[in-house]
């Protein structure tokens, strides 16, 4: 239905900008420093669609974890079924389960957990939420775990071991609010001189 449709969509814009208020309400007047160590990589489904080259590269130079959230791995079998990308999907399916099979890769689930290729379809019972929230969810789950935050009198200092790359405008924004690491696979790929 195109009215139920629509009024999820108010609701679910109304959601993201409280949130983004109360965020900034928190931190008024209080600098905000992110200091990036990397060592797990969280790709979005834009990077398996776009920038697949890079994500195997990542993958085989060894020097970070690469972790897939569940729900990436779901958007890309959707989209195996879309006119438009079907067959950019299809490669990167492929790639995903080789990299799964292979344990290349760890998965991701929306509660921050990382788990071997043989346990995700349990994991994926009770995820509410639409795709980017859910994704976003485990990547602050994850980053809020093998991070640290130090307040001190005049900013809050973030470490993040964990970076999501995503190329999605408003996920990045998002993730900024939340104060995760955030670029594209190309800025990563640059800054890592791979």
């Amino acid at each position: 239905n195109v009215k139920q449709w629509y009024q999820r969509r108010v609701r679910e814009k109304e959601a993201k900008q409280k949130e983004i208020s109360a965020a900034v309400k928190e931190l008024q007047g209080k600098r905000v420093i992110i200091t990036v160590k990397p060592r797990l990589i969280i790709p979005d489904t834009n990077c398996f669609l776009d920038a697949l080259n890079k994500i195997k590269k990542l993958v085989e130079c060894d020097r970070y974890k690469v972790a897939i959230p569940l729900m990436v791995l779901d958007e890309i079998k959707g989209l195996c079924r879309s006119e438009a990308k079907a067959e950019q999907a299809g490669i990167a399916l492929d790639v995903c389960e080789k990299l799964i099979s292979t344990k290349s890769v760890n998965l991701l689930t929306s509660k921050g957990n990382l788990m071997a290729s043989g346990e995700f379809k349990e994991a994926r019972t009770g995820d509410k939420g639409c795709n980017d929230d859910m994704i976003l969810a485990g990547v602050r789950s994850i980053s809020d775990h093998t991070g640290s935050q130090v307040l001190e009198d005049d900013a809050v200092h973030y470490t993040r071991t964990a970076v999501f790359l995503t190329s999605d405008s408003n996920l990045r924004v998002k993730a900024h609010t939340h104060h995760l690491a955030v670029m594209t696979v190309g800025e990563f790929v640059k800054r890592a001189r791979l």
